[in-house]
């Protein structure tokens, strides 16, 4: 596949893919036109990558986590390592949900004080 059709089908730019592949995180063949041309799996691939940096990971951890997840000789116990960070993310995601969700109650709490104080002065 050429790339824009897979920048259209993954929802991406152009110069996002080539800054994917620059990271190693996607690979492509070069045609004799001078083409990239992409393996049809680089979508999915590519959505696994903006995912994982919409979580808040950096590129070379996305690169070592699919470099692990996509091995023939894949290793168990590397496998629980590369996930750690996985699960690290999502603790520190729970702690901001957290957060929110206490920031938001209080919020909740003033925004019905303010309505009652503005009813009581209406009557």
């Amino acid at each position: 596949m050429r790339i824009g059709e897979i920048a259209n089908r993954a929802k991406v730019s152009a110069r996002i893919l080539r800054y994917y592949e620059s990271q190693g995180l996607i690979l492509s063949q070069r045609l004799a036109n001078g083409y990239r041309d992409y393996p049809l799996q680089t979508v999915e691939i590519v959505r696994q990558i903006k995912d994982l940096i919409e979580c808040g990971f950096s590129t070379r951890q996305i690169g070592t986590f699919l470099q692990s997840s996509g091995s023939e000789n894949f290793d168990p116990k590397q496998g629980a390592a590369d996930l750690a960070p996985h699960i690290e993310k999502l603790h520190e995601l729970d702690g901001l949900i957290d957060v929110l969700t206490e920031r938001r109650r209080r919020l909740s709490e003033r925004i019905a004080l303010f309505d009652s104080r503005a009813a009581a002065s209406v009557k």
